[in-house]
């Protein structure tokens, strides 16, 4: 053999080993890339069950918004809500910045919600748009009878504002304010009772203050001389000064009677001295006899 034979010899060789090498290698990555595939084709099933089962979910959600939505009627509201205003606080009136142009009628009900500063709302209850509204403007009215003092805790600013509200919701506002008519009934009713109990104590104190006064005088008790003193001044003085009277009438009595006893001894002192002057006279014997 030539050295042309030797030389391509080893190349033949060298390829041979060459090609075993490349061979392994290639063989390597057809089965990485099987392998990927086979869990590329379980991963795509996967994540393409579960988009399936998303699209169903949120076809769903939809639908419970949907439904939702139509339980809440038209949502008369813009970015962030509707400016709203108090007018009459006194009789609760608003001013909307809402109007014809949203779709808004006469006399037609919607529901009131108050934006807080925290983004939560606080439900104000149903209004009536009271009178024609304007293109961007108009006026609410309570449809119910509002409590004294309870406009007073609205405050002007952004409101959201509904065309209705689930049953359940306004059954529970109805209830509530059922019980607040039945809570004011009760209440007017015992302020009418403490006001005749009011009353009758007030009677009672004028009558008591009579019946003192009948007793121990006072400006209730009439002036006139010609009514008796115990009807001027009063039955405790009347008697006071009756017994003053009396009084004096047995200090009198008494003063007479030690008179009367003083003299009546004088007169028999008087007797006894005469009885003993006689005795001493001539003939003083028979005058005893």
């Amino acid at each position: 053999m030539n050295v042309w034979g030797k030389v391509l010899a080893v190349m033949v060789v060298i390829a041979g080993l060459a090609s075993m090498v490349l061979t392994a290698k290639l063989i390597a990555v057809r089965n990485s890339w099987t392998a990927k595939s086979q869990t590329f084709a379980k991963n795509y099933e996967a994540a393409a069950k579960q988009a399936r089962e998303a699209a169903e979910q949120r076809q769903l959600v939809l639908h419970e918004l949907e439904r939702m939505n139509r339980e809440w009627g038209t949502d008369f509201r813009a970015a962030g809500g509707v400016q709203t205003q108090p007018l009459n606080p006194a009789q609760g009136t608003l001013e909307v910045a809402l109007g014809a142009g949203a779709g808004l009628v006469e006399k037609q009900l919607v529901h009131g919600f108050e934006i807080k500063a925290d983004g939560t709302s606080v439900y104000r209850g149903p209004f009536y748009v009271f009178g024609p509204p304007q293109a961007e403007r108009s006026a609410m009215q309570p449809a119910w009878r509002i409590r004294p003092g309870e406009p007073g805790t609205w405050q002007a600013g952004r409101w959201r504002w509904r065309g209705s509200m689930p049953a359940g919701y306004t059954q529970n506002f109805d209830e509530l304010m059922a019980n607040f008519t039945k809570s004011d009934e009760t209440l007017a009713d015992r302020n009418a009772s403490t006001a005749i109990q009011d009353k009758l104590i007030a009677d009672a104190t004028l009558a008591l203050q009579r019946r003192q006064a009948e007793l121990v005088g006072g400006e209730e008790l009439p002036k006139d001389e010609v009514v008796p003193p115990e009807y001027r001044l009063g039955l405790v003085s009347t008697l006071e000064a009756t017994e003053e009277e009396r009084n004096s009438v047995l200090l009198e009595i008494d003063a007479l009677r030690r008179q009367v006893r003083a003299t009546r001894n004088a007169v028999v002192q008087l007797q006894q001295e005469n009885v003993a002057l006689t005795q001493k006279l001539p003939g003083g014997n028979t005058y005893d006899k």
